[in-house]
């Protein structure tokens, strides 16, 4: 174990290069100073990831360490590694460079665990890793061809005995075909207990956990197949991760010992079980000091409403906020699943705003908006500089039910809102007329672009690639076609141009589309293609236009005053002035259910759906500095008025009485 020790002079050191004039508290020395396999809990806005770089700046200092060890750094995303290198600056080249590492989770699992387990169990490296749309197309592809119809497949026989009663009461072969298909993509093999489950709506449900039965082992060989082509998904790729370290857990844990004396693993919470298993069995914490840090009360984005899969060991708290004030970390604590005493930062003026209930009446929740607009006009923070107002929710639309809709009509998706070369599943979705902001700003080249991608997207989907083996870009695809055949390569120049009049005036131009993609599939790859029975040229259209400035879309606007709005999960990580926490229906209305979590009463045995309540409320609740608004209703309101109060929360009219 590590033998290092951390000065005083040391973290004055790295509250100098932070720019922290006071220095770090207590609390939070502790942590930096701490060499041990212990982990960090630290509440919002605690500055977590400041702590986590200055010991990683006071540990560079330290470099090279003993017998030329190295420092592991993992995080869940590229934007969080930007961060560490914008922040650290140039003292970061250090720890970017050999025998260190920088990188994500998956990076980490991929480079150092996956492509060897690939090559040992498969005999080959892997060709790509896709994303689970693409995979899925392959997936069926196969199944196809490994189990046709009537050759007496279990798994086929076992997804048709899944199919509702009235899909198979349609006789329609068509019909049952497709309905076997979707419910095959919705399948996944959970490689942490080896069961066969279906993940839908956020939800998995184990279908097959028999790995005796022929329906499971005819899924494995299906699966088992598509990696001995390379062809490989995430959660195989990390499947096979783990199934490496089961085997090699000594000789890996001697490897990674000898290269690392420190791991630190950034934002714990939103790991995966199969993540955190991984990476458990990687590292031998008696030798490598292994630490992560989070927050296991803000896990929202496990793919079912199950709890944090991370369980911290013996762990270092950090419980003063310096985002909330103290008024939004009493109620934000308590709706906490395991409240640790979060404390919120002085006030920055004599008067604290205290939290606001806004209520509605018979669900409708039309007025909510504006009452928030005036709640914070009332307390002047729209007369600060550099100020974010929000307002979120769980569900963003239903038709029946509480949504964000609900509240604001206009309100999109983002799936709505996504890039113009967003990757789509049909055709026609390539092939729809562009938003006029996008055609403002970037001209006819949009459709251009487009059109190659639908070409692209096809020449996927079949398994198509240049003679090295790899995939066609835009460009090399407009360059094998101008080689290998210039007089259509001029052709399909024309044809764009055409269709995009015809597609400015609301025509169609599919039919024309699908026979170009069928001329260059048959001229310059041989490839016969079947028009009337090809999926992708035949599938219905999901949206119908497409547009940019997505951050500025979903704003509501009351004077000059403009008000974001957002998922919950789209804000996670963010800051506010001022957060809106609107009740939306997922099981049951998200904020009635959580009431007595409201008033500070805990209760262990809730159902799974209410504790995904009570997670996502507490990640809206801990993002504004300044005042935290929840809608409710009144009758809700009414019955629980007194101990409401208690707490410090405040009906909206007693704000508004005097406006």
């Amino acid at each position: 174990m590590n033998m290092l020790a951390v000065t005083d002079e040391d973290i004055k050191y790295a509250a100098g290069v932070l720019n922290i004039p006071n220095g770090f508290d207590a609390p939070r020395v502790s942590v930096i100073k701490c060499i041990e396999s212990r982990d960090v809990v630290a509440c919002p806005g605690s500055g977590k990831t400041t702590v986590l770089l200055a010991k990683l700046l006071i540990l560079a200092r330290h470099l090279p360490l003993k017998n030329n060890k190295g420092i592991c750094i993992l995080t869940h995303t590229n934007v969080a590694i930007d961060e560490i290198k914008e922040r650290l600056g140039d003292k970061a080249n250090d720890l970017l460079s050999y025998p260190n590492f920088v990188g994500t989770i998956h990076s980490f699992i991929s480079k150092f665990l996956a492509s060897q387990a690939f090559v040992h169990y498969h005999s080959s490296r892997i060709s790509r890793v896709f994303e689970p749309e693409d995979y899925k197309l392959r997936l069926v592809r196969k199944y196809k061809t490994l189990y046709p119809p009537y050759t007496g497949s279990k798994l086929d026989g076992f997804l048709y005995g899944r199919l509702e009663k009235k899909v198979k009461d349609s006789k329609d072969n068509k019909v049952i075909n497709r309905a076997k298909e979707d419910l095959l993509r919705s399948l996944e093999i959970d490689y942490t207990d080896s069961t066969i489950k279906r993940v839908a709506f956020n939800k998995k449900a184990t279908l097959l956990k028999s790995p005796d039965s022929e329906a499971y082992k005819e899924y494995i060989n299906l699966i088992h197949n598509l990696l001995n082509e390379g062809i490989c998904s995430y959660n195989e790729l990390q499947g096979l991760a783990l199934r490496y370290v089961r085997e090699f857990q000594k000789e890996l844990q001697s490897i990674f010992s000898e290269r690392f004396s420190f791991v630190f693993v950034d934002e714990m919470q939103d790991s995966s079980l199969l993540q955190m298993q991984v990476l458990e069995k990687t590292f031998d914490k008696d030798k490598v000091t292994f630490q992560c840090f989070g927050d296991p009360q803000q896990t929202i984005y496990e793919s079912d409403d199950k709890g944090c899969a991370w369980v911290p060991r013996d762990p270092l708290f950090i419980k003063d906020s310096n985002r909330l004030s103290e008024s939004i970390a009493k109620v934000a604590d308590v709706v906490a699943l395991n409240p640790y005493g979060m404390q919120g930062r002085e006030a920055q003026s004599s008067v604290l705003i205290p939290p606001v209930i806004i209520t509605y009446k018979n669900d409708d929740v039309s007025h909510v908006l504006e009452v928030y607009s005036k709640l914070i006009i009332k307390h002047k923070l729209n007369e600060r500089e550099n100020t974010i107002f929000k307002a979120v929710g769980l569900v963003k639309s239903r038709t029946e039910e509480l949504s964000i809709t609900s509240y604001f009509p206009e309100f999109e998706k983002s799936e709505v809102r996504s890039k113009i070369n967003k990757d789509f599943s049909e055709l026609q979705s390539y092939l729809i007329k562009l938003d006029s902001v996008v055609i403002e700003k970037e001209g006819t080249k949009a459709y251009y672009n487009r059109f190659i991608l639908a070409i692209l997207k096809y020449l996927r989907i079949n398994d198509i690639k240049n003679h090295e083996g790899r995939y066609f870009s835009g460009l090399s695809l407009l360059k094998y076609i101008r080689e290998n055949d210039e007089r259509f390569y001029r052709i399909l120049h024309r044809y764009f141009a055409r269709i995009i009049l015809i597609i400015e005036k609301e025509g169609s131009v599919i039919a024309s589309f699908k026979y170009i993609i069928a001329i260059i599939m048959k001229r310059l790859f041989r490839f016969k293609v079947d028009i009337s029975n090809d999926q992708f040229m035949n599938e219905t259209l999901v949206f119908k236009s497409v547009a940019v400035n997505q951050e500025k879309e979903n704003t509501y606007k009351y004077n000059d005053l403009i008000i974001e709005l957002d998922s919950v999960h789209g804000v996670k990580g963010q800051t506010h002035t001022a957060t809106l926490y609107m009740e939306t229906f997922y099981f049951s209305k998200t904020n009635e259910s959580i009431i007595k979590y409201l008033i500070g009463e805990q209760n262990p045995l809730i159902e799974e759906y209410i504790e995904k309540h009570i997670r996502v409320a507490y990640v809206a609740m801990t993002r504004p500095t300044d005042l935290l608004c929840i809608v409710l209703n009144e009758s809700i309101y009414s019955d629980y008025e007194v101990q409401l109060k208690r707490m410090g929360w405040v009906h909206h009219m007693e704000v508004l009485k005097y406006v």
